[in-house]
């Protein structure tokens, strides 16, 4: 369920979207595809105009961010229906799937299969509903209008191309480079390049449709690396019109419901948590983000409401100068030992000393 966090959580992650000088990996063994040439600024606007397309398709995400096998906590934490750490370590690690349709630019469905169950996320308009099979539990939100939902594991291609292209700057060099093939199908390959090197961050690519221009593959390596640190892309697709009924949704029987109202921002208006908004230091790829030590007791489970996420934290942070810490590639996490939470695709150094400030 989004708290009134979750929605800052994108400003952490905007540098984990970037290309800086890494080798480019052909997405696939076939020969390029001739396409017409396209400038970048013609793919970004190809982009923008996909923003209504019906299509349904399987899309796999892939982490490997040099952290070790985390699959046995995954299973080990948590006995409601999806807890954080569940998915916290789904996201971290390993390879995901999910079935995505989607119906136009308010109209979605994705579909998580796990063992014996099912998650569903279906939007409808401002209408979200998520389901999980596994304990029979429904949630109901209103939801402001535009945008695709996720299931807490993976979001589509178009999701993440779009957040990158927002976030473009004149920090970010964007490039065109060969054509290859996702899903069978031709694409372009975009590559945004940022020119601060102080970022963990090393390159991305994002594949374009090239009937289309809808996003179907990204990529993102970390500085040094030459394969994906992160991975979100389609290995099947169909375009075409998705039947109306596939964003409809009734609870089973006997499900137990939670109704929810999300304001225009992502917030949760049933939360009774106090909330601070983070501050946010640094511009671009280098930028941090700081979350108040009262708001982050239900990132950190200091406010008790899930025992499962301290356990994960107390696996995977190891102690540093003032407090706990976790760096991947790409992204670093400080926990201070005031409480207070920091986020960035930097060094932890560089979260140390944003911290002292």
């Amino acid at each position: 369920m989004p708290s009134n966090w979750t929605r800052w959580i994108p400003a952490a992650l905007v540098p984990v979207v970037a290309i800086a000088g890494a080798v480019l990996i052909p997405i696939a063994a076939d020969a390029t595809p001739a396409l017409p040439e396209k400038s970048p600024q013609q793919l970004l606007e190809f982009i923008a105009g996909s923003a209504d397309a019906q299509y349904s398709g399987t899309v796999d995400q892939t982490s490997n961010l040099g952290l070790p096998d985390l699959s046995s906590l995954g299973s080990s934490y948590g006995s409601g229906s999806r807890s954080a750490a569940s998915t916290a370590v789904e996201l971290l690690s390993g390879t995901n799937s999910a079935r995505v349709f989607v119906g136009g630019a308010d109209a979605a469905r994705i579909q998580v299969k796990d063992t014996l169950a099912e998650r569903d996320v279906i939007r409808n308009g401002s209408e979200v509903w998520t389901y999980d099979s596994k304990t029979n539990t429904v949630q109901h939100m209103s939801a402001p209008a535009g945008g695709a939902p996720d299931a807490g594991v993976t979001k589509t291609p178009a999701d993440l191309a779009t957040g990158l292209i927002d976030s473009i700057e004149p920090s970010t060099r964007v490039t065109v480079t060969e054509t290859a093939r996702v899903a069978g199908r031709a694409v372009y390959q975009l590559v945004l390049t940022p020119a601060d090197d102080a970022t963990l961050v090393g390159s991305v690519i994002l594949s374009v449709d090239s009937e289309t221009g809808l996003p179907l593959d990204v990529r993102v390596f970390a500085a040094g690396h030459n394969d994906a640190a992160f991975s979100v892309g389609f290995s099947s697709i169909d375009f075409g019109a998705q039947d109306a009924g596939l964003f409809s949704f009734t609870p089973p029987a006997g499900a137990t419901v939670e109704e929810h109202q999300i304001g225009d921002h992502g917030e949760d208006a049933s939360a009774t948590r106090e909330f601070t908004e983070p501050e946010i230091s640094g511009v671009g790829w280098t930028s941090i983000v700081e979350i108040s030590a009262e708001s982050a007791r239900g990132i950190t489970g200091a406010d008790g409401r899930d025992p499962s996420v301290t356990g994960l934290l107390d696996q995977v942070l190891v102690p540093v100068s003032g407090g706990r810490a976790l760096e991947t590639s790409l992204v670093s996490v400080l926990l201070t030992s005031d409480g207070r939470v920091l986020v960035g695709a930097v060094s932890i150094d560089q979260l140390q000393a944003a911290a002292a400030k």
